[in-house]
């Protein structure tokens, strides 16, 4: 029998014990407080807006893949997403990428989530009505416009690259942030990402692992 190591502790003196658990979710990079951990599946629907004219609804992709989600993505521009195809092992349907106006089918569950990337113009690849539990809709866009602040409103989270100051106020506005807060929102560096909920901005660097910076480092 191996030796195990025991501490003994009277039952009034476990009401002092606490236990700190790291945050649950998909790491998005790291901050002064720690990991910015996003909990991107839920048992309700989950709808977020990505704005980036990079690849960061890329990054997110894989990163959903690397914690067992399936990933449908709806594009104007199928081969762009060619090379995250040519990663993903094969198997499983792990990755479906369709053209525009394809109807999306996937569902999700708690033992295997779904998220479904919209990079199309019109942002209506899965309506609201019709997602289901465990299921994240991310809606990709370049940049804010003034046609977008209602519909801001109907996201729970917004994450992005540095905006440009119209657009930062229509996040700020959206979102209920503060306005010293949103400011930073123009003022993020190469490398770092922003995540907002109702009244709460946070942002962390972007860490890519090597694979990662194969696959979203031109």
């Amino acid at each position: 029998m191996p030796s195990v190591q025991a501490h003994e502790t009277s039952i009034d003196a476990l009401g002092d014990l606490t236990l700190t658990l790291p945050p649950a979710g998909l790491v998005l990079g790291s901050g002064n407080a720690g990991s910015l951990v996003v909990r991107l599946f839920r048992s309700d629907p989950v709808r977020i807006c990505v704005v980036s004219v990079g690849q960061l609804a890329q990054l997110i992709a894989y990163r959903a893949l690397a914690v067992g989600a399936h990933v449908t993505v709806v594009t104007d521009a199928v081969a762009a997403w060619g090379r995250l195809v040519s990663a993903v092992p094969r198997g499983p349907s792990w990755l479906t990428v369709l053209p525009t106006g394809a109807r999306v089918t996937a569902s999700g569950s708690l033992a295997r989530p779904s998220l479904v990337v919209d990079a199309t113009r019109d942002h209506q690849a899965l309506p609201r009505w019709e997602q289901g539990d465990w299921q994240t809709f991310v809606s990709v866009q370049a940049n804010l416009e003034v046609s977008d602040e209602a519909r801001l409103r109907s996201y729970d989270l917004l994450i992005s690259q540095r905006l440009e100051p119209a657009a930062a106020e229509l996040a700020r506005r959206g979102f209920g942030l503060a306005k010293d807060r949103a400011s930073w929102l123009t003022q993020m560096p190469p490398g770092v990402v922003a995540v907002a909920a109702a009244g709460q901005l946070s942002f962390g660097q972007l860490s890519l692992s090597t694979m990662e910076q194969r696959l979203f480092v031109s």
